[in-house]
Order: C-alpha cells, then sequence, then structure tokens
C-alpha cells in the first residue's frame, strides 16, 4: 500500500475516534455557556439561550452520530462549520433582540465566546483548514453586519463601539492564526511520523534490526555505499534438488520454512544479517551496518552453528525414516562495498565484491571436497585466537574462479569441546 494512502487512513480512523471526544467538547462549552447565562440573568428571556443552544447540541449529536456510521464524509464538517456559524449569528440576533440593543453590540456577550469553541473543535480534528474557515466566516459575517449597522446608522455610535470590537475580532483572528500553525505543525509530524512507522513495519519484515534503522534513515540509497571489512558467508543444502523432485508443493514449502528458520536463528545469534535465499541457498553477511572486530570470529561460530543445527535435523528426519540432509558452508573475509540498492517500496541491502565472490566458490570447494565448513586464511588472521577454539584441518591451496591468485583453505571440523557436527559425515 502506498505510504500516502496509509496516511490517510490513519487520519481518516483517528478522525472518527476524535469525533467523542469534539461530541464531549462542545456539550461541556455549551453547558458552561448556559450556566453563564443564567448566571448573567439571561435565563429570565429563555427562548433567547434555550433556542440557540438546543439547536447547536442538537448539530453536535448529529454530527457525533453520522461519524458512526457509513454516511460520513469529511465535506460533512465544513457544513457543520458552516451551519455552527449561522446558528451562532442567530443566538446573538436573539440576544440582541431580548436586550433591545443593536446586534453590532453583542460581540460583547457570553453567546460569542461560542466562536472559540468552534475553533476548538477544529483543531482537535486536525483540520487546519476547517480552523481557518471557521475563524474567517465568523470575522467576514461580523465585518458584514458592521457594515450593514454602519449603513443604517448615522456612524457615530458605530464609531464609538469599533475599537472595542475591532480589538476582539483582532483576538479572534490571531486565535484562529496561532491554532491553524499549531495543528499544520503538528499534523506534519504525525503525518511523518505515521509514515516512518509504516515504513519501519515494513522493513522489519525483511530486514534485520540491524539494518532497520539504517535503511530507514537513508534517504538517498546512492550515497549509502561504502567500502568496509565484512565476513561473507554462504551456505547450500547438498542435494536439495532431488529431494525437492520427490516432494508436493506443499511439501516442499513447508520444508524450506523449515530449512531457513533453523538456519536464521544462528547466524543472528551472531549478529549476522541475511542478505538473500536463493532457493536453498543463503548468503549472510557479519559486519553491517558497522563492521565490528569480532565479525569473522563470529561468522565461524555461526557457521559452525549451521552444521550441528542442520545435523541435529539430520537426525531427526532420519529418526522419521526421512532422506537425510546435509550442508556446506563457506567464509571469507575481507573487503566489500555494502549499501542500499532499489526504490522506496523495493529496497535491498546488500554487499558486492571480491570477498563475496570468493566466499561463494569457497562453498563451492566444500561442496567438492564433501567438507561441511571451509573457510578461508584470511578469516583466521582475521580472527586472533580463533584456531584455539576449533579444529582446523589445512587444505591444499586453491585457485577460485575468477581470481588469479590461490587462496589457502582450512576446513573446520568442530569447535574445541563439542561434538563432531555434520562435517565428518
Amino acid at each position: 500500500m502506498p505510504i500516502d494512502l496509509h496516511v490517510n487512513r490513519a487520519f481518516a480512523k483517528h478522525e472518527r475516534r476524535t469525533e467523542r471526544l469534539v461530541a464531549a467538547l462542545r456539550l461541556l462549552a455549551l453547558g458552561s455557556l448556559a450556566l453563564l447565562n443564567w448566571s448573567v440573568r439571561m435565563a429570565e428571556q429563555s427562548q433567547t439561550t434555550i433556542v440557540p443552544l438546543g439547536g447547536l447540541a442538537a448539530s453536535t449529536l448529529a454530527a457525533f452520530f453520522i461519524n458512526r456510521t457509513r454516511l460520513f464524509r469529511p465535506w460533512m464538517l465544513w457544513v457543520v462549520a458552516t451551519f455552527d456559524i449561522a446558528l451562532l449569528f442567530h443566538c446573538l440576533e436573539m440576544v440582541s433582540v431580548a436586550n433591545r440593543k443593536p446586534l453590532d453590540l453583542t460581540l460583547d456577550t457570553p453567546a460569542a465566546l461560542l466562536i472559540f469553541v468552534f475553533l476548538a473543535t477544529a483543531a482537535v480534528r486536525y483540520r487546519p483548514f476547517l480552523i481557518v474557515y471557521t475563524g474567517g466566516l465568523f470575522v467576514a459575517g461580523w465585518l458584514l453586519i458592521w457594515l450593514v449597522s454602519y449603513l443604517n446608522d448615522d456612524g457615530s455610535r458605530i464609531g464609538a463601539s469599533l475599537p472595542n470590537d475591532l480589538a476582539r475580532l483582532v483576538i479572534i483572528g490571531v486565535a484562529t492564526y496561532a491554532l491553524f500553525v499549531t495543528v499544520k505543525r503538528s499534523q506534519r509530524t504525525l503525518t511523518s511520523s505515521i509514515s516512518e512507522s509504516h515504513r519501519r513495519t515494513n522493513l522489519s519484515r525483511y530486514f534485520s534490526p540491524q539494518l532497520v534503522e539504517e535503511i530507514a534513515a537513508t534517504q538517498d540509497t546512492t550515497q549509502s555505499f561504502r567500502l568496509q571489512k565484512a565476513a561473507i558467508l554462504f551456505a547450500d543444502l547438498r542435494g536439495f534438488t532431488g529431494l525437492a523432485e520427490r516432494m508436493q508443493p506443499d511439501q516442499l514449502a513447508a520444508f524450506l520454512n523449515d530449512y531457513r528458520r533453523r538456519i536464521t536463528e544462528p547466524i543472528a545469534r551472531h549478529g549476522g544479517v541475511i542478505d538473500k535465499f536463493i532457493g536453498d541457498g543463503v548468503m549472510a553477511i557479519f559486519g553491517v551496518p558497522e563492521p565490528g572486530s569480532d565479525d569473522a570470529r563470529h561468522a565461524v561460530m555461526a557457521g559452525l552453528e549451521l552444521v550441528s543445527a542442520i545435523g541435529d535435523w539430520r537426525a531427526e528426519r532420519l529418526a522419521e525414516g526421512l532422506p537425510p540432509v546435509e550442508i556446506g558452508v563457506g567464509i571469507h573475509y575481507g573487503d566489500v562495498m555494502a549499501g542500499i540498492l532499489g526504490e522506496e517500496e523495493r529496497l535491498e541491502y546488500t554487499c558486492i565484491g571480491d570477498a563475496v565472490n570468493a566466499a561463494a566458490r569457497i562453498e563451492r570447494v566444500a561442496a567438492d571436497i564433501g567438507a561441511a565448513l571451509v573457510v578461508s586464511a584470511d578469516v583466521l588472521s582475521s580472527a586472533p585466537g580463533l584456531e584455539e577454539v576449533i579444529k582446523l584441518d589445512s587444505l591444499s591451496m586453491h585457485a577460485l574462479r575468477g581470481r588469479s591468485q590461490s587462496i589457502r583453505l582450512y576446513q573446520v571440523s568442530e569447535a574445541a569441546g563439542a561434538a563432531t557436527p555434520s562435517a565428518n559425515r
């Protein structure tokens, strides 16, 4: 789903939940204004207060219930705002008639304070332009009243009240602008937060936690690539093609899911990142997004656990009368170019370079000689003391395809003090 559509849906969901708060806010304000009117002895003119306030209460409840149904449409909020302002001016007109005072002098009555309730409800809805519309409609309506009163009067009375009226309108205008800026900034922050959360959620489905932060923070993927050291591990199931040919599609899917789960756990436990699955093969990187001094050691220990995990799986399958499985692992350490490729909707963190190619070739050497785990001399030289905790068998120099110089390889048969894994089967 595009991020913009996801954000719009999130706002729509938020808006529906907000209507409860809006209804409570409006009813509370209406109750307060009714009490205020009573306190200033306006309750004696019951029609001047009960009718308008009752109308506002009815519109509040109507908007709330419509929002709770499938009938709700965003444009209805603008209709409600227009109705609110119209009803407010009707309320002011009734106050004017009840008190026998010109309409343009009712701006200082408690009923006029309802405009701040309407501005607040628009702000709670996270509708910045609804705020401007509500405040602008009220100010425009009041200026129209002032103009009509000026044309129908000699101007002396209007001139006397003009400074106070303008001061009140300026306050309403400033409050409108302040709410607009505040909600606009909050909306921008919330949109960014929703987009970021959506993006990180999507990334976490495909990338390890180490890479989610790196990818989410990257704005320009072309600038993300950098030269660094890393340990590269390739693993491949032996005889997978023959196994797959004897399985039904659902059996094959269950088999691969089980296999991936068993090899993912050791890699993640030692800080590795799975770059990609290629059928029954896997490429893992140790040292991204930030390289460390123990990357080579972690890769070897993860390789040993992989061999051990598949060895346990082999034993389980044999006990169930199923064909056995074996794995081959090759590890190399060297320079790689690591970074992010792709567009917003399809990102990939990967490594390229000679070290990657060499690790793939070493895994093929392991398959050719029937070894479970083979590592290069570069791995051992990058992990001082590793030779003291693992058992090594030196192999002859090997010329890897695509490389001009031969490379010394070692077969790792077990960790010190551990049972011999499937390397010797």
